[in-house]
């Protein structure tokens, strides 16, 4: 079975190095007809990532759509995200706790550098600490029947709003974050091209590679500490007032935990999103997260589990061009996997 997988992964990894080199000779196609018209209008998908405080340390390309800007434009993103995560997980020789907030603000900056082709930039600041929605949180699984053992469990010992965040191997902290610390997180790179037009019934296609540079402080659980690579497709189709997204990327990340003995393995993510506009200046936007795990085997469902998150969204855009973006993000999957609720704001523009 194993060595199945290798097999795949391996297969998976040509695929992908024979897609980017078909990417780059054929780099600058010509954009779809209305694209150059439309594109300060445009403002999906929304540039969310997974905010798993523990997910977070890895790469994590930012969903967006296919289309590239048009060459020497520019688009600017500031998204703030507010999150609360509380799991808990001891197995073998591993024990992990996080019960904690998160503020996480980033600048999502993107570049038309020419014809098809284009490139981007995400710089994130994080803030941990203890957080005041767990009562809230609480009251609301209760009020539908659906309150998690471990939040109520919280809940009788008046632990709630409180901060934890670590997780051990032997007794010893490979991952442990402090309560009230702030700091800039992992710089992300990318570059995008056009492999081919959206016509008729065939979407739009793109290629991407993104990179995380290890710029936040792995001793605060704000990055790594490692370089992670990642390779990418993406799809987009509109139909009428529905625009359909698809981000599908595998993700190498660096050995960060090796010293500790955890090994960690290729990882995968994809994103379904679509965006109906309701009229001019109006639109609603889902996006359908699939997200599988750097480690493996550690027998702690917070870090093996994959994991499933929705997000529901509205976007307003000003006679100025400005977009304005909020909603929220739901862990669905068994708990234990991902953060419980996110909240999120974004102000963007095209330029």
């Amino acid at each position: 079975m194993q060595e199945s997988v290798q097999c795949d992964v391996k297969l998976l990894r040509f695929a992908l190095c024979s897609l980017g080199f078909f990417l780059f000779i054929n780099a600058g196609n010509a954009f779809c007809k209305d694209s150059i018209d439309d594109w300060k209008r445009i403002s999906g998908p929304i540039p969310m990532v997974n905010q798993t405080p523990i997910q977070l340390l890895f790469l994590q390309p930012t969903p967006e759509r296919a289309e590239p800007l048009p060459e020497h434009r520019y688009s600017l993103n500031l998204i703030t995200a507010i999150t609360n995560t509380l799991q808990w997980g001891k197995s073998g020789n591993y024990y992990g706790s996080m019960d904690m907030e998160m503020i996480r603000t980033s600048m999502e900056l993107r570049y038309g550098i020419s014809s098809g082709f284009e490139a981007g930039m995400t710089i994130p600041y994080v803030y941990g600490y203890s957080g005041f929605m767990d009562h809230s949180i609480l009251e609301f699984e209760e009020w539908f029947n659906a309150s998690r053992n471990l939040r109520e469990k919280e809940g009788r010992h008046k632990r709630a709003n409180s901060y934890t965040y670590f997780v051990k191997k032997n007794d010893k902290a490979f991952i442990e974050g402090k309560e009230g610390s702030s700091g800039f997180g992992d710089l992300v790179l990318r570059v995008k091209g056009k492999i081919w037009d959206e016509e008729g019934s065939v979407p739009c296609l793109s290629a991407r590679f993104s990179v995380k540079i290890p710029t936040g402080d792995e001793d605060r659980a704000f990055g790594s500490g490692e370089v992670d690579y990642g390779l990418g497709m993406l799809l987009q189709k509109t139909i009428k007032r529905m625009t359909a997204y698809l981000n599908a990327d595998v993700i190498f990340p660096g050995q960060a935990f090796e010293q500790a003995g955890v090994s960690l393995r290729t990882f995968y993510e994809i994103m379904l999103g679509a965006e109906y506009k309701l009229s001019e200046h109006f639109s609603g936007l889902a996006q359908l997260y699939f997200i599988t795990r750097p480690f493996e085997d550690t027998g702690l469902e917070m870090l093996d589990k994959r994991i499933f998150n929705l997000l529901l969204g509205v976007s307003y855009l000003t006679k100025t061009g400005v977009y304005m973006q909020g909603g929220f993000v739901e862990d669905f999957a068994p708990p234990n996997t991902g953060a419980d609720i996110t909240f999120f704001l974004n102000i963007g523009k095209n330029f």
